[in-house]
């Protein structure tokens, strides 16, 4: 997410979890917190490792359909949606889990619905036409007038949206701005002219370098030379030396990508802040839209039209492409079936992990899908009687300490209207990235509700000194493999999967993991893209 910040300075984890019971309680807690874990099990999505002895008498039911998508996250829905559009009708989205959503999920409780992954959408870039035609028909947008759109101020985010704890006093906004050298502000200031700059800077053929959906972005050899080195060093190259700078930018990379700076490409970090060109006409470009469920709102309308379409718990473990048709092989956990899918076309919507283990494609080989990463993360849905507010700014709806390797808290009820509340729900989020994925992954996954309560108990405490005790519950959503990170060489694996996606025929890929940006935007563009391919291919 661009900062509020920004403006200032140049000028202008998977499924969707339901409220579940209370399991156990903090032993070591100053005032007894109970403790649950949301989210589907974890052996379910293991399952794709073979063991399938446990179906081996089940009844097997054939089903002949046109077009078949495997997951339903953003870009599954996506491709759903933009079918109905086209009145396109027979086609299956067939997920894994109870719920759809992906990352996007949602839950509620007592006191409030949250989100469990993506809690907001920025405003749409001018030229991402489809989205605006969506936002619109959701009356997100309420109007277009003079190329400007015109937003529904219910769901744009609430004042205060931003504050940061620095030298004991919350300010406004995510970058330190008082009390900073002049040399710092000097850096920043520079940093933020410099990515001004790069949001108009266009190819020979007068294509944006930078955009949202990536799709509408031209690729030079000067950006695939920021692929090859780090943020950091970057950075380090452009002599910008402000530790309040280099926080800020390492803090954005771990809040959107998963990992830090110094882990990060150097395009992935500058694509951050130049590739967001919002021209709305009734609000600041650097808002965004929220709701208290998070982006579960948006997953909600994608998915209303189409839920007649929608297969879920069922666990596909094959999809293998012929010359003239796919053949899909899966088990219906909930029938108690397995299923034979004849189809003239399937789109993975599945994570890359997910799609080398069932994808038999000559189009795509299995290498592929080597070199793409996930870092896990860990989110903690908290419920407080109440907040401790601290110096300076009141409770916004971003709420970071400087100087931490934490992402701080978003306030669920931020949105919510009427300021009198008996319960506070809020979402802490934790990005594991200190050692390799797979040693994160594994820690993440041998932690006791203990160790899961005291990494967010300390994540507020930084915070909050005597926030422990208003605490009543921690429930815990686990992503083991979180969003993809874009490391050095993202770029490239993107090229490698353009390249290969203009040779398939049959079985197509649509998922963010091949865009190396796990935002809704491109979720919904590769579901679009996917369709045109399913409408085509039935033509």
């Amino acid at each position: 997410m661009e900062r509020r910040t920004f403006v200032r300075y140049i000028g202008t984890l998977g499924t969707v979890a339901l409220l579940m019971p209370d399991l156990l309680a903090c032993s070591n807690s100053k005032s007894k917190m109970s403790t649950n874990r949301l989210g589907a099990p974890v052996d379910r999505g293991h399952l794709l490792r073979g063991n399938f002895d446990f179906a081996k008498d089940f009844p097997v039911v054939k089903i002949e359909v046109s077009g078949v998508i495997v997951g339903g996250g953003v870009s599954g829905l996506s491709t759903g949606y933009h079918l109905h559009q086209r009145g396109f009708s027979d086609f299956l989205i067939l997920e894994l889990n109870d719920q759809v959503g992906g990352n996007s999920g949602s839950g509620q409780n007592n006191y409030s619905k949250y989100p469990l992954g993506a809690h907001y959408l920025s405003l749409a870039n001018p030229n991402n036409r489809e989205l605006i035609a969506f936002l619109k028909e959701q009356h997100l947008i309420t109007k277009e007038e003079n190329e400007l759109q015109f937003y529904n101020e219910d769901f744009l985010c609430h004042a205060p949206d931003e504050r940061l704890l620095f030298k004991g006093i919350f300010h406004e906004g995510l970058v330190p701005e008082y009390g900073i050298s002049p040399e710092s502000h000097e850096d920043i200031t520079r940093f933020f002219q410099t990515m001004a700059g790069l949001k108009k800077a266009k190819d020979s053929q007068g294509i944006d370098l930078f955009n949202i959906p990536i799709s509408q972005a031209s690729i030079t050899k000067e950006l695939e030379a920021l692929d090859k080195i780090t943020f950091k060093e970057y950075l380090i190259g452009q002599k910008y030396h402000s530790e309040e700078l280099h926080w800020f930018l390492d803090y954005c990379c771990r809040d959107d990508f998963g990992a830090g700076y110094d882990k990060v490409s150097a395009w992935a970090g500058i694509h951050y802040f130049a590739a967001r060109k919002a021209t709305p006409g009734n609000t600041d470009p650097t808002t965004v839209l929220t709701w208290s469920e998070g982006n579960g709102h948006l997953t909600t309308l994608l998915e209303k039209n189409i839920q007649d379409n929608i297969k879920r718990n069922v666990v596909v473990y094959s999809v293998e492409e012929s010359d003239d048709h796919v053949l899909i092989h899966a088990i219906d956990l909930s029938a108690k079936k397995k299923l034979e899918i004849h189809a003239k076309t399937a789109v993975i919507s599945s994570p890359s992990y997910v799609a080398k283990h069932i994808v038999q494609s000559d189009y795509w080989p299995k290498s592929y899908f080597e070199g793409i990463h996930h870092n896990p993360w860990l989110i903690g849905i908290v419920v407080l009687n109440q907040i401790p507010e601290g110096n300076g700014t009141p409770l916004a709806w971003d709420n970071v300490k400087f100087g931490t390797k934490g992402l701080g808290y978003v306030s669920d009820t931020h949105q919510e209207f009427g300021q009198i509340r008996d319960k506070h729900v809020i979402s802490v989020y934790l990005a594991l990235d200190q050692e390799a994925e797979h040693i994160e992954r594994a820690r993440l996954f041998k932690m006791t509700d203990e160790e899961m309560c005291r990494l967010v108990i300390s994540e507020l405490t930084s915070m909050h000194p005597t926030i422990e005790e208003h605490i009543e519950s921690i429930s815990f959503q686990r992503w083991g493999h979180g969003m993809v990170t874009p490391y050095p060489g993202a770029l490239a694996k993107y090229q490698e999967y353009l390249n290969l996606k203009s040779k398939a025929k049959r079985v197509h890929l649509a998922h963010t993991d091949y865009s190396s940006y796990s935002v809704f935007e491109e979720g919904f563009d590769l579901g679009l893209l996917a369709a045109i391919e399913i409408v085509k291919n039935e033509a």
